[in-house]
């Protein structure tokens, strides 16, 4: 990374319940446009944005980019107790978005949300926990069966959810990290609820009291959708899309690498540099809807 690339300060953000999240915050490089927050995906952290230089990416158009760790992962607190997925919606997300309006002088906030980060986000806008000025989501779904049309795929899903709710219970945990799955373990009642999306084919909080899919005819902001052709299990482009209709998002899908190849896998569409292009066409839709 060039000395031009952006000034980078790491800062802690407060939730309202008093869990403290850590952040990097980069500066845009020339004159700013806004900011946008990178959530990350599930068995991640805010690290998976400077792989390939994504954070990067949107810095050298003018970014500020804010890209931090949720509850239990990375640097931020939380690491072994319990989190739900409630809390990454109900506190998490909203605090980084406070702190990101307080540094934007007035211009555009908004959220690119990779895998979790995506869903989260439309859930936290939706319900009024959050309000962006825009959302990304990039390979982000959510296993539902009017999501997931393939029953064969549905059965896949279910038997892996199966296998890892196994592991869950016998371990008190999932052990990402030992399993090879990615950088960041998660709780077990962060997978419990996961598992609860599937089984009761219902996308809510834990208390009833929020349904987050009927919640996404309420985004009235410019939502955007990325997925990837070499997602085939994850967030398949087909319920990718079906998920972000409801939002009225933009559709997009990479159908190969900018090289001609593959198209990158789940992770890879953000952690290497097969769909710049695709990065680029996010950064262009969010300028010119908010300009």
């Amino acid at each position: 990374m060039g000395p031009d690339a952006g000034v980078i300060e790491d800062v802690e953000i407060r939730c309202a319940d008093r869990v403290t999240l850590r952040a990097s915050v980069r500066e845009p490089v020339g004159e700013s446009f806004g900011t946008a927050i990178l959530a990350h995906a599930m068995f991640a952290r805010r690290g998976e944005f400077e792989r390939a230089g994504f954070a990067e990416h949107f810095a050298r158009r003018g970014w500020r980019t804010i890209a931090f760790d949720f509850r239990g992962h990375g640097d931020s607190d939380g690491k072994g107790t319990e989190y739900r997925y409630d809390d990454f919606v109900m506190h998490d997300l909203p605090a980084v978005t406070e702190a990101a309006r307080a540094r934007s002088d007035g211009r555009p906030v908004v959220v690119i949300g990779h895998s979790l980060g995506g869903h989260v986000a439309l859930a936290a806008q939706g319900i009024g926990t959050m309000r962006a000025d825009a959302i990304v989501g990039i390979a982000s779904n959510v296993w539902m069966r009017r999501t997931e049309r393939s029953s064969r795929v549905r059965l896949v899903q279910h038997a892996v959810l199966r296998a890892v709710m196994a592991i869950v219970a016998r371990r008190g945990y999932f052990p990402a990290r030992a399993l090879r799955q990615g950088s960041d373990d998660e709780s077990a009642s962060y997978m419990r609820d996961l598992a609860r999306f599937v089984f009761d084919d219902k996308w809510g909080s834990a208390d009833g009291a929020h349904d987050y899919t009927a919640a996404l005819s309420a985004i009235d902001v410019p939502v955007y959708s990325l997925a990837t052709a070499g997602d085939r299990l994850a967030a398949r482009p087909d319920a990718v899309c079906e998920l972000h209709r409801m939002a009225r998002a933009e559709l997009d899908v990479v159908t190969a690498s900018d090289a001609g190849g593959r198209a990158p896998s789940h992770i890879g569409i953000v952690t290497t540099r097969s769909a710049v292009s695709a990065w680029s066409r996010v950064e262009a839709f969010l300028r010119e809807r908010l300009a």
